[in-house]
């Protein structure tokens, strides 16, 4: 279903409309959480990110998913705010046991988006002096926050800031035609983006075994050169779990 989101909107506003990229936002749980894997969080992480960040339009970056902040778990259904998780608390699934009826909204609840950003190992995770928050602090704060990240070289934050720095150098990003490949596949994401100067292959994994691939006709790898990846290696039969990789041609 994403895949056909993503490839509807690259060719359905192509020469028409400018679009928002975006893969996270206050009325969804966290991306990781919902389409990666919380096992390889820093690799599905940087994955996702990769993904969408390639394509064109202009990329939104929702607060905290530059750090990988994942699905908040309360104790209790009286920690969420939001109406519609306590609505469908109390009024769906009424023959499950209260424990049951909880973990369906750790999976689907949009609060899981709006805890408070994870700056530091602090208190609050520094995300405020007061004695309490609004919003609980999703307990993981200790190990996933800004802070930590910023000096971590193979951080997702990190990630990030040289994915981005990678767009703004590719004028195929902005101006390319996109091609989606192995659109039937329920482990790859695969697409191209083209023009008169560049071209780039952006390869994703969305599984949590090593999966053997190969590479589309008609692109010559012992040209291509490796930009970007989430693991320190790559083999050129097979993908590791949640691994990603972009592909570029110089013409």
């Amino acid at each position: 279903r994403m895949k056909k989101a993503f490839t509807s909107w690259q060719e359905g506003l192509k020469g028409r409309a400018w679009n928002s990229l975006y893969i996270e936002n206050h009325d969804h749980p966290r991306i990781i959480s919902r389409y990666g894997s919380e096992f390889f969080w820093k690799e599905s992480g940087k994955m996702l990110a990769a993904m969408y960040l390639f394509q064109q339009g202009t990329p939104f970056i929702y607060q905290g998913q530059e750090i990988g902040m994942i699905n908040w778990r309360p104790e209790r259904i009286e920690q969420y705010r939001d109406v519609q998780t306590i609505w469908n608390y109390n009024h769906t699934a009424l023959n499950k046991t209260e424990e049951q009826r909880l973990k369906r909204q750790w999976r689907s609840a949009r609060d899981s988006a709006r805890t408070p950003v994870q700056w530091s190992a602090e208190k609050n995770a520094g995300f405020s002096t007061a004695e309490t928050t609004w919003m609980d602090v999703n307990p993981n704060y200790t190990w996933l926050n800004a802070e930590q990240q910023e000096n971590d070289p193979d951080s997702i934050l990190n990630f990030y800031r040289k994915a981005v720095g990678l767009r703004k150098k590719l004028s195929c990003v902005r101006h390319g035609e996109y091609q989606e490949y192995c659109h039937a596949s329920d482990k790859f994401y695969m697409y191209s983006m083209e023009d008169d100067k560049q071209k780039i292959l952006v390869i994703c994994s969305y599984t949590e075994k090593e999966v053997d691939f190969k590479v589309p006709k008609g692109f010559d790898m012992t040209s291509a050169q490796l930009i970007l990846q989430n693991y320190v290696s790559a083999d050129p039969a097979a993908l590791k779990p949640y691994e990603v990789r972009v592909y570029l041609w110089e013409k």
